[in-house]
């Protein structure tokens, strides 16, 4: 049976994760950019501009795959 104190644990990392996933999105939508060279349009996303935010989704994410697991358990 799965405790309960194991669904809110996940439930925190559920929307830990929702968060860091939301605050990259934003700072990708920030860090475009549109270059426009004749007729050819390029979109760019200057990757250093996000790295702190994607390094938090995937810190985050990480930690949501370990508290799903134990719910699998039933832990």
């Amino acid at each position: 049976m799965i405790k309960d104190k194991t669904i809110d644990e996940a439930l925190i990392e559920i929307m830990r994760t929702k968060k860091a996933l939301e605050a990259l999105r934003r700072a990708r939508k920030a860090a475009t950019e549109t270059v426009t060279s004749g007729e050819k349009v390029k979109t760019y996303i200057r990757h250093s501009d996000c790295a702190i935010q994607h390094a938090a989704a995937e810190r985050a994410s990480m930690d949501l795959t370990r508290k799903l697991a134990d719910l699998r358990a039933s832990r």
